[in-house]
């Protein structure tokens, strides 16, 4: 029925498109488009830059895999193509097919059972002929990071399980084959399976089903140099979680003889080695070191550090067994809320799962008879090992004793004990209490490094000295954030990269970059030389090698750039003391791609008018070239532009915004006008917004095409008067562009979500300069929200009055007033503009009731207010078909108040319950 009368609106909106394509010359954007609209996923290059590619994704329909060969510019399509690889010697990329999404959509309406849905594919491509192999029926695969001659897959074949949760977890037949000889070998009933790193051995978990009694369970180990296998463990009930080390001569993996049906299985680990004819048990619940009724955790995967010599594994208490002596039906079901308990229940409640998952980090060193070393304990549950699992030094920290304040201070959530310790003499020694700070370990574990969010310096400590060193209190530097606008400590802006020795790492000042030792010898030194700051340029390090734990001694640093007064983005490059810009334009470009052996970038720009398409350099942005042109319709339609604008707020503070122009604008005319806002909108002058179904805001390119001025003005705030601070900077703003002629200020409308839908609840009771507003998710009562609950997370909303992003900056006891002040509710007398609200019944960030409270209050009296209510939505809208139906009542609703357009069934009579379903009320009557 929805599609049906979908399609009846859109014939309407046909009929009003065909009139203005004719005086318009290009077509307007209509509800019509959002489907085929593109936009780039999983971009790579190869590590000898020969080719390029990317996953070209559609917003409805089937996407596909486009490469490139960058030599000779031939291009290959891979319909359905995506989660590829490059093999490591770019002679192959493996790549799974999706089942055509028509196909799959037809089988829904036909409610084809899950076990007989359209399966996915596999596909090998030749990079040098662009020839195809195809594999039906692939559920997942594998192939070795560093080494390609094998490729491992599992087929899907789950027409005989009809329980979708038993078909995921199905045991499967496992193929491995040879890449370029294509001879294939098969393991039935597989679990699980693991390449080594140089992909040259490989391991495999097997489970046969109950009536097979022939087979049984067990792990098999490959040597692919070899290409042979060996059963290495065979006899227990369950095998799972298999790990192998980096040249794939180890392997450890998680059994139990426990029955298959127990509810608590007390798992052990083993190990092989390829000097072994199998494997041995090496820990179990009587270890020694073992914590007393603790065991080997099935919730952990095992792994080897990174020379092999040890093999990490999580440990946590046995757990006690369901009461099984009162029936459920029987038992009390509650949820207790202590005054005294750390987190609340909600959250707990969230965390349950990831809680009764809890593991403690713990180790066996292979080199010195299966030692085994308990590291992490109730009280420090979190240790990590320095230098790759291989360091002499742990660190060890816990936040325990901070979890009660961690409901209303935020600086409370980074604060923790800290431990060294040592683990060549399996010491361990207290360094830190109740430390609030952002923590680094150093790459190679020689050091701690620090930014201390109270007296906001950088520390850092030496583990072979215990020395602590303040690093950065001589310098007249601020490392935090000085447009930290809300009543909380401010955040660094961050630590950048340790260097390779571990003799340096690069911190960020507002603008530059600085190099500090944490050895405190040398003095800090600002390595980009105040090149940002003199140019109010904001200058951050790329890492281009996505595998590299540091920065090289020799290494050519990438750096991004943004200039904070045209907004335009760009790179720069910093070559020992030589730092030069290598491009700046009115672009925003995705982070670079880099070839491993080569200087070959690839990398995405757009700007607000040209789509997103992938571009390739050699010559460090000298010059590029386009690989990509994915929305070519786009230059059929009247899209918009983008310029910044100033202006001085009510409060006499200096804003910004962004005014957004219809394509044939033309100054004689007066346009209606759209305002939408959140937070600080203006740098984002050059950003994209491709047509799309609305999850809860308006869609920029959509109303300049439908001819709407579109304006987003930034909000300076003050302290304990969000909602004023709203007024000052948006409407002074709203009322400077409306001194030019070509506004029509009789029709300007405002629209917010969540944060923006709360300023906009606001500002219709101080304002009706707005002939309509929607606001999203809105609060409109800070007394009862500040006492509510983020359900997404459990947590208490009392912090974010407090410190955060509401800015009251107080507890309501201390300050009733201002939340009084700021609640739209209590001035709901006041308004005067039609409003429609959308607040969604799973609403986890902000209360629904709040939305409620909102219309009930206006509904009383009598003023002009719509409340949608999407079923079983979040905060923002997930399923496309409600971001369709959004997307057209939005549009309906600001034309109907700025356009004069005729009110549709759903604004004039609503929809009653029993239409529920039948009807969606977009007709014109």
């Amino acid at each position: 029925m929805f599609r049906k009368e979908y399609s009846k609106y859109l014939i309407l909106c046909f009929s009003i498109i065909s009139s203005l394509t004719i005086t318009a010359q290009k077509k307007v954007l209509d509800h019509t488009v959002y489907d085929s609209w593109k936009s780039l996923s999983e971009t790579a290059v190869s590590n000898d830059a020969k080719y390029a590619a990317t996953v070209v994704k559609v917003q409805e329909g089937d996407d596909y895999l486009l490469i490139r060969n960058l030599s000779n510019k031939k291009e290959l399509i891979v319909p359905r193509g995506y989660n590829y690889l490059i093999a490591p010697d770019q002679k192959y990329i493996v790549a799974q097919i999706k089942a055509p999404y028509e196909s799959s959509r037809q089988a829904k309406i036909k409610k084809t059972a899950d076990e007989k849905m359209p399966k996915d594919s596999l596909v090998i491509i030749s990079l040098e002929k662009f020839s195809l192999s195809k594999i039906p029926n692939v559920k997942t695969f594998k192939i070795g990071k560093d080494f390609s001659d094998y490729l491992a897959y599992t087929i899907d074949d789950t027409l005989k399980i009809k329980d979708k949760a038993k078909a995921d977890e199905k045991a499967r037949t496992l193929i491995v084959r040879n890449i370029y000889t294509a001879k294939e070998d098969t393991v039935k009933n597989v679990t699980d399976f693991i390449f080594s790193r140089n992909g040259k051995s490989l391991a495999v978990v097997t489970k046969p089903e109950a009536k097979d009694t022939i087979s049984k369970p067990g792990i098999i180990y490959f040597d692919l140099n070899k290409y042979s296998r060996k059963t290495v463990s065979t006899g227990k009930t369950l095998y799972k979680n298999p790990a192998l080390s980096d040249l794939g001569e180890r392997l450890a993996f998680l059994a139990t003889t426990d029955s298959v049906k127990a509810e608590i299985k007390n798992y052990s680990l083993y190990y092989f080695s390829t000097h072994d004819d199998s494997a041995q048990l090496i820990v179990d619940k009587n270890k020694t070191g073992m914590p007393r009724e603790w065991n080997v955790s099935e919730n952990y995967n095992p792994e080897f550090s990174k020379n092999g010599k040890r093999v990490l594994l999580g440990t946590a208490p046995i757990a006690l067994p369901k009461d099984t002596t009162i029936p459920d039906f029987e038992k009390a079901q509650l949820d207790l809320w202590h005054w005294q308990e750390p987190l609340i229940q909600p959250q707990q409640l969230i965390e349950l799962e990831k809680k009764k998952k809890q593991t403690y980090l713990s180790y066996v060193d292979l080199e010195d008879g299966y030692k085994f070393y308990q590291l992490a304990t109730e009280q420090m549950p979190i240790v990590n090992i320095s230098d790759e699992n291989n360091g002499k030094y742990a660190l060890g920290t816990s936040n325990l004793n901070y979890l009660f304040d961690t409901q209303w201070d935020v600086a409370a959530r980074l604060t923790n004990d800290i431990w060294v310790l040592n683990l060549n003499n399996h010491t361990s020694k207290q360094i830190q209490t109740g430390l609030q700070a952002e923590l680094s370990l150093s790459p190679n574990g020689k050091y701690l490094a620090w930014y201390n969010v109270n007296d906001r310096q950088y520390y850092a400590y030496s583990f072979d000295t215990g020395k602590e060193i303040c690093l950065t209190d001589k310098l007249n530097i601020n490392f935090w954030d000085e447009k930290n606008d809300t009543p909380s400590i401010p955040n660094s802006y961050g630590l950048g990269a340790w260097m390779e020795k571990d003799d340096a790492f690069l911190v960020y000042d507002a603008y530059d970059i600085w190099k500090l030792d944490p050895s405190g010898v040398k003095t800090p030194v600002n390595i980009t030389q105040n090149v940002g700051r003199n140019n109010k340029l904001t200058l951050r390090y790329i890492k281009t090698d996505k595998e590299s734990r540091f920065i090289k001694d020799t290494e050519k640093i990438l750096l991004s750039a943004f200039d904070n007064t045209s907004k335009k983005h760009g790179f720069y490059e910093l070559e020992k003391s030589n730092l030069k810009p290598l491009i700046m334009d009115e672009y925003i470009f995705s982070s670079p791609e880099k070839a491993k052996d080569k200087e070959v970038y690839l990398f995405a720009k757009s700007n607000f008018n040209t789509s997103p398409d992938l571009f390739i350099t050699s010559n460090n942005w000298k010059t590029d070239t386009r690989l990509s042109d994915i929305n070519p319709q786009m230059r059929e339609y009247n899209w918009g532009t983008a310029e910044l604008t100033e202006w001085t707020t009510f409060d006499g503070k200096q804003s910004q915004g962004i005014i957004y122009k219809p394509e044939n604008f033309d100054p004689n005319k007066k346009y209606p006008l759209m305002v939408y806002f959140y937070e600080k909108h203006s740098d984002n002058l050059y950003q994209y917004s491709p047509p799309a179904p609305s999850r809860s805001i308006i869609n920029i390119p959509f109303y300049c095409s439908r001819g709407y001025i579109v304006f987003t003005p930034d909000i300076q705030y003050t302290t304990g008067h969000p909602g004023e601070s709203a007024y000052n900077s948006i409407v002074s703003g709203v009322e400077e562009l409306a001194k030019n002629l070509w506004i029509d200020r009789d029709n300007m409308a405002i629209q917010g979500q969540s944060w923006g839908g709360y300023q906009v609840a606001y500002l219709v009771t101080r304002t009706d300069m707005f002939k309509a507003a929607g606001s999203g998710a809105p609060v409109s009562n800070m007394f009862s929200a500040y006492g509510g609950i983020r359900w997404e997370t459990g947590r208490s909303r009392q912090y974010q009055y407090e410190q955060t992003q509401s800015r009251i900056g107080a507890t309501m006891w201390e300050a009733p007033e201002l939340y009084k002040e700021n609640s739209p509710i209590f001035f709901a007398d006041k308004v005067k503009t039609p409003l429609l609200i959308m607040h969604n019944d799973k609403d986890g960030a902000v209360p629904w009731y709040q939305g409620i409270e909102y219309f009930m209050a206006l509904r009383r009296l009598q003023k002009p207010v719509w409340l949608l209510q999407y079923n079983n939505e979040a905060h923002n809208l997930k399923e496309r078909r409600n971001c369709k139906d959004l997307s057209i009542r939005l549009q309906q609703f600001f034309d109907h108040y700025l356009k004069g357009d005729p009110a549709p069934v759903w604004m004039k009579t609503g929809i009653p319950a029993t239409e529920k379903g039948k009807t969606y009320g977009f007709e014109i009557e």
